[in-house]
């Protein structure tokens, strides 16, 4: 089974702890790196070869960072999480971002699950 490759993007407030605890308890997921900034996310991004990318939520450039990531990777998954994991966007270059209602952590690596295995049908 190939494994769903996440990359934290703690740009700009950090993803929080339990996100990274949740990714790395999932059979079929694991966290390969974590980027600091718009730059090091992009450039990590494509060092590890993630599938997936998770961003905290700011509500201000993410959304700029968002459409570079998947210019540049149109293949990647976004989640942009809020910081008490209450509200979830999920992006794809092949649909709109749109909000995602969750039920706690779990809803948040469910979404992540979905929207990979989306992508890879559709390839």
């Amino acid at each position: 089974m190939k494994k769903i490759r996440v990359l934290l993007g703690n740009h700009p407030l950090m993803v929080p702890d339990v996100v990274r605890q949740l990714v790395e308890a999932q059979e079929d997921m694991e966290v390969v790196g974590d980027g600091r900034g718009p730059m090091k996310i992009l450039q990590e991004t494509g060092r590890t070869k993630a599938d997936a990318v998770i961003l905290a939520q700011d509500g201000t450039d993410e959304v700029g960072l968002c459409s570079q990531l998947l210019a540049v990777y149109p293949d990647l998954t976004i989640l942009t999480v809020s910081s008490d994991l209450a509200v979830v966007y999920a992006q794809q270059l092949r649909s709109d971002r749109r909000q995602v209602a969750t039920l706690g952590c779990t809803g948040v690596v469910n979404l992540l699950r979905t929207e990979v295995e989306s992508t890879a049908r559709s390839r």
